[in-house]
């Protein structure tokens, strides 16, 4: 978190805007808006450098670290930040210039805290949600089917850059046109979960039902972790189960499977078999807005749901 600097009416003494204060506050804000690290970083371009020891802070150095201010600013609360453009040759100051504070490196400063403080925080108007792949079964199936497939990502960089801009992975499911008691018991599962969120440090849900374990992107191994389970809802059908898992297959890529378990053995005789059309939906939520914007991650199935008995 960048320190304020003291003014020129503090009465324990003015200090002027040295190359390291600049530097200080425009390293934040790369670490947000660059590369960055681990939980940190938009994977964006900036227009600010840092500057060498021996250079005077300069009116047009403010104003580049201003622009990519801005660009956090949008992305995290859909509007530019109050901070004033300095004209060229203008005093850069401590906390004014003229008496318009908007203009004060202490302002600077005081609007980066912020944005460092909420860099997991994204803006409705700065996000997409896309379709990203489908997997679809029309067979009667009995016993249980499998939707695996893999997010893969330029590289570590680019997939930790979706994450912390605020990128999702938003898994759902329907069952239609089967309307048996096994039927209607399979689309309260599915229906009732919702959509299952996965970010970059946890799994939400939009549904009522269901039991969510608190794994993100930040948190997978190379070995798979359950993320989700949802159990059959009547008491014919409670052995029936509905799995999410997810793992890292390499620093690139993310490998989900969803799991379709129809474990009933039959409620005191036959058991059913599933009719009617499956489907399992994988939609992303991709940042797209005009200043922060992570191309997307390409798909591939491992295993679809028309396979299978």
């Amino acid at each position: 978190m960048p320190d304020l600097v003291r003014g020129p009416n503090d009465p324990n003494g003015a200090s002027k805007i040295t190359a390291a204060n600049y530097n200080d506050l425009q390293k934040t804000v790369a670490d947000i808006l660059g590369d960055g690290f681990a939980d940190t970083g938009y994977g964006q371009e900036l227009v600010s450098t840092p500057l060498l020891a021996s250079d005077i802070v300069r009116a047009e150095h403010m104003n580049l670290l201003r622009d990519d201010i801005n660009r956090i600013q949008v992305h995290q609360t859909g509007s530019l930040s109050s901070l004033l453009e300095l004209t060229p040759g203008e005093k850069v100051s401590a906390n004014d210039i003229n008496g318009v504070v908007d203009k004060g490196f202490n302002q600077f400063v005081a609007v980066v805290n912020i944005l460092e403080a909420n860099k997991a925080v994204v803006d409705g108007t700065q996000v997409t949600l896309e379709t990203a792949t489908t997997s679809t079964r029309f067979a009667a199936w009995n016993g249980k089917v499998v939707h695996s497939f893999t997010a893969t990502f330029d590289d570590a960089d680019h997939r930790r850059a979706f994450f912390n801009a605020g990128g999702q992975i938003h898994m759902s499911a329907t069952i239609e046109g089967d309307n048996t008691a096994k039927g209607a018991d399979w689309n309260t599962i599915l229906t009732n979960m919702g959509t299952i969120k996965f970010s970059a440090t946890t799994t939400e849900k939009t549904g009522s039902a269901g039991l969510l374990q608190p794994i993100g992107n930040n948190d997978l191994t190379t070995s798979y972790q359950k993320i989700f389970e949802r159990r059959g809802q009547a008491d014919y059908y409670a052995e029936n189960r509905f799995f999410m898992y997810a793992k890292e297959t390499s620093n690139r890529a993310i490998q989900f499977s969803i799991e379709f378990e129809d474990n009933d053995v039959g409620d005191p005789n036959d058991d059913e078999l599933i009719r009617g059309t499956l489907t399992s939906v994988v939609k992303q939520l991709r940042p797209t807005g005009s200043y922060v914007s992570v191309k997307s991650p390409a798909y591939s199935t491992q295993s679809d749901i028309s396979e299978g008995d």
